[in-house]
């Protein structure tokens, strides 16, 4: 395909007609002129130039047209590299669970209440906010760890997916002095079968269940005040008599808290 000149560009070589005319009648009537040669010579110059501005302009519409299939060729390459990476960061994933959520991840805990604190499953919890610490090698970062180097287990805060599952595996009805909370788990969160270990995790909502009174609470104040002394939480003004089943209490709470959270 011939590219085609702008009028600006507009190479057009010609006599003007009135001049053509009047050259063409006077060469019928007297001959060929001395200054005639130069006019030929200038016209072959004009007809070399055309034919070589013709190259010209068909060698760009060459390279526009290659210049098209290149930009198509990147795009093309463009969705290839996006589709390698996504499924380099899918392999990732599969062997390496984790994620580094811009929102927070939830899950659950249970924590045994004595006058002291709160007691989870390997420390005390001194505030509603843990963060997490590798025994193993305390010094390298990003915890928690993937590579099994700190033990089957491995480090990191631990909640599980469900709530049920937890509380039947570690209360029972006729239980007293414990809590069961929602924690919003943040930064490096490593996702098993059933639940998470995460870098990161706060207390978001909890039911403290005490010897004969009990606490459901979404209040961050209420929440610290918990941790810093459960006994004299369970006791204040804003606490009530036990009602049973309690099980179905606490379910009843944390999930509605977990179901307004994703909302």
């Amino acid at each position: 395909m011939s590219a085609k000149p702008s009028a600006s560009s507009d190479t057009t070589v010609e006599l003007p007609a009135a001049v053509r005319k009047r050259l063409q009648t006077l060469r019928n009537r007297y001959g060929r002129q001395r200054t005639d040669d130069a006019g030929h010579r200038m016209e072959l110059a004009v007809n070399r130039r055309r034919l070589q501005l013709a190259e010209i302009n068909q060698q760009i519409a060459d390279l526009e047209q290659r210049a098209r299939v290149i930009r198509s060729e990147l795009q093309g390459f463009g969705k290839g590299m996006t589709l390698l990476a996504e499924e380099t960061i899918a392999e990732y994933e599969r062997a390496f669970p984790e994620a580094w959520s811009p929102s927070s991840v939830l899950g659950y805990r249970v924590w045994v209440i004595n006058g002291n604190g709160l007691i989870g499953a390997r420390q005390v919890w001194e505030t509603p906010v843990l963060v997490a610490e590798c025994a193993e090698f305390p010094d390298v970062d990003e915890v928690p760890h993937t590579d099994n180097r700190c033990g089957r287990l491995g480090c990191g805060v631990y909640a599980t997916k469900e709530l049920k599952p937890l509380l039947d595996l570690h209360v029972r009805e006729r239980d007293r002095n414990y809590a069961a909370g929602l924690v919003a788990m943040e930064g490096k969160v490593v996702e098993h079968e059933d639940g998470y270990r995460a870098a990161r995790a706060e207390v978001v909502s909890m039911a403290l269940i005490g010897q004969h009174r009990e606490v459901y609470t979404t209040d961050s104040t209420v929440i610290a005040a918990a941790f810093t002394s459960p006994d004299e939480a369970i006791d204040s003004q804003w606490s009530r008599s036990l009602r049973e089943p309690v099980l179905e209490h606490i379910e009843a709470h944390l999930t509605e808290r977990m179901e307004e959270r994703w909302i």
